[in-house]
């Protein structure tokens, strides 16, 4: 079989036809995607912008801003003091002295004022679930009587003297002197009476 196409190039040809059917399209798509994902994501962050914020998402964020200048101050606190040192052997560090101490105290006033603001929120939360509460307390029920009280027996279905069968459920009969111990027979007869029943 001699022929001038060889079995790897029609194989070759194939493979690309293959190629350019199925994974180019799926390649187009998928920027497809990454863009209405994209455009999903912005338009979440522009809702996420413009919606209100709640009283305690805000109680939380001035939390985070007290820590967070806590923090700072003290890093602008230890940076005047070592500036200040510095500045008593090089006299040029003294601006660095002077910013730092700045700075601290800006962070100082900041954590301050976040501080008040998150004690305020705090406050007219935590005035708002008491009134909530006693509200709830005047509206509760008054509490259920939860004694026990034997439940009534019902009344017989048919008259009949009490303690009294109307029927014998089986031969009744008097021993006089028991046996202090049975032979083997009379235990097997006893308990063939049993299984009969």
């Amino acid at each position: 079989m001699n022929n001038s196409v060889g079995l790897g190039g029609i194989t070759l040809i194939i493979a690309a036809v293959v190629w350019l059917m199925i994974f180019v399209p799926g390649y187009t798509r998928r920027s497809q995607v990454r863009e209405s994902a994209e455009l999903v994501k912005a338009e979440h962050r522009q809702a996420a912008k413009s919606a209100p914020i709640s009283n305690d998402d805000r109680l939380r964020r001035l939390i985070n801003t007290q820590r967070g200048f806590s923090v700072l101050f003290a890093l602008f606190l230890i940076g005047a003091i070592a500036s200040f040192v510095s500045a008593l052997v090089n006299p040029v560090l003294w601006t660095a002295f002077t910013a730092t101490s700045m700075l601290a105290l800006l962070s100082v006033f900041t954590q301050r004022a976040a501080g008040q603001q998150a004690a305020k929120l705090a406050e007219d939360r935590h005035r708002k679930q008491l009134s909530a509460r006693s509200k709830a307390q005047k509206v509760a029920p008054q509490a259920i009587n939860r004694e026990w009280t034997p439940n009534s027996l019902p009344a017989p279905l048919a008259p009949s003297k009490m303690g009294e069968l109307a029927q014998p459920l089986a031969e009744v009969i008097d021993i006089q002197k028991p046996k202090t111990s049975l032979t083997s027979s009379e235990i097997d007869a006893i308990l063939a009476r049993r299984r009969a029943i």
